[in-house]
């Protein structure tokens, strides 16, 4: 019986120091992704490791990589769910205090306004959701009409020196975000329009990133073109130009003397399609549910007199509630002419697989430029639907191992 017991004890430390060593020998989930390109692949291979990451020193991080990796194949819902319980996410209820004396105004009667008074306008954007990526590509043009001709990103990549020459993004090689297929698309559509892109994150890791960041937009854009006027889409909270913070947006204000208009586009839509939607947020899409015309609004005070925002910016938007459309694709990812093209079981046992990620490229483009649109379909969905704009595209179906291609044209 001692015997016994005593194997027992070893083959229990044998287990628990084999886990020991599995949790120290464990990689950040970023290197692992950015072995199969930050893809489905890599997607597939971090939820393999599932059970090593949670309750790991990385379990935050590997969160964070699973919101944006789901985020490029369409899998929105998904994405939020492990956002909201990384390092990207962040709880604002504290702030509620500040929207005691707050009023929606319709931003239609505002956008002209502020395109006109300002040559700098910053939107920020949350990494795990393309949606305000969406939300700005209806800016694009009525800037340009306005003597708009930059679009500065925080996802541009510097290396890419032939970007603009190009006129298309390159999968792996224009920026890491902008792999993500609406990011992608936002910048196609700038540079159809007629946009020059510009990079501007730090490239000297011995500089502080938010400095570097503003000294980066002059270098690049003021000081070739001193009369410039430009749009820029950065991360999270770096456009913030609130005195004394040590962001991006202040230092681009202080050392160009442009004060740009700073709109916060994310802090209101947090959780807005899942059960976590708090009475903050819930009042604020309800204003927008009684609008006649639903459309995103800006939150005025009417004790102070201005348009607020808590996340040291100029204002806060609230854009319109998700709709699904069959479950799998947001309202809001049919934007700029964009059309929805099915995709059913009969076409995948004929061109895919049963299971897997579609990727569609414009076939003016080819493979090596970021899709129009991505989706990770399961084998219990019967059809699915990619946005798309008419046109002819070749498909990609991956299912973790190989590749089927075949060549559509939407209609």
């Amino acid at each position: 019986m001692k015997k016994k017991t005593h194997l027992l004890s070893l083959l229990l430390l044998f287990i628990l120091s084999n886990i020991s060593f599995a949790q120290n020998e464990l990689k950040h989930p970023h290197p692992i992704a950015k072995e199969d390109g930050f893809s489905y692949r890599s997607l597939m291979k971090l939820l393999d490791m599932d059970s090593l990451y949670i309750g790991s020193k990385y379990e935050n991080s590997y969160h964070d990589m699973l919101s944006v990796l789901y985020s490029r194949v369409g899998r929105y819902k998904e994405a939020m769910r492990h956002a909201e319980k990384g390092y990207l996410f962040r709880n604002t209820m504290s702030s509620a205090k500040y929207y005691k004396n707050v009023i929606p105004v319709p931003l239609s009667g505002l956008m002209d306004s502020i395109i006109e008074n300002n040559r700098v306008i910053m939107f920020n954007e949350m990494h795990f959701n393309p949606r305000h990526r969406a939300f700005v590509v209806s800016w694009l043009k009525k800037c340009y009409d306005n003597g708009y001709r930059y679009l500065a990103a925080e996802t541009i990549s510097a290396k890419d020196t032939l970007l603009n020459e190009r006129r298309t993004v390159l999968l792996g090689t224009s920026g890491f975000y902008s792999d993500e297929p609406v990011f992608g698309d936002f910048l196609r559509t700038a540079q159809n329009i007629g946009y020059d892109l510009v990079p501007y994150e730090r490239t000297d890791m011995n500089k502080e990133r938010e400095k570097a960041q503003a000294e980066n937009l002059i270098k690049n854009i003021l000081e070739k073109d001193p009369d410039a006027k430009f749009i820029l889409l950065g991360g999270m909270g770096h456009i913030s130009d609130q005195d004394g913070w040590p962001s991006m947006g202040r230092y681009f204000r202080e050392e160009s003397g442009i004060d740009p208009f700073t709109l916060d586009c994310g802090v209101m839509f947090f959780g807005e399609q899942y059960e976590g939607m708090d009475s903050l947020r819930e009042a604020f899409f309800t204003h927008i549910d009684n609008m006649q015309e639903k459309e995103p609004i800006l939150v005025y005070d009417t004790i102070k007199n201005k348009y607020i925002s808590f996340a040291g910016m100029d204002a806060t938007s609230c854009l319109p509630r998700t709709n699904f459309i069959e479950d799998n694709i947001p309202d809001w990812k049919v934007y700029n002419g964009k059309v929805l093209f099915s995709v059913n079981r009969r076409f995948l046992k004929k061109y895919g697989f049963e299971e897997g990620c579609v990727s569609a490229f414009l076939k003016s483009e080819g493979t090596e430029c970021v899709p129009v649109d991505q989706y990770m379909y399961f084998t219990d969905e019967e059809e699915f639907k990619l946005a798309l704009y008419k046109g002819e595209y070749i498909l990609r179906f991956d299912n973790g191992e190989s590749y089927k291609y075949k060549e559509i044209k939407v209609r």
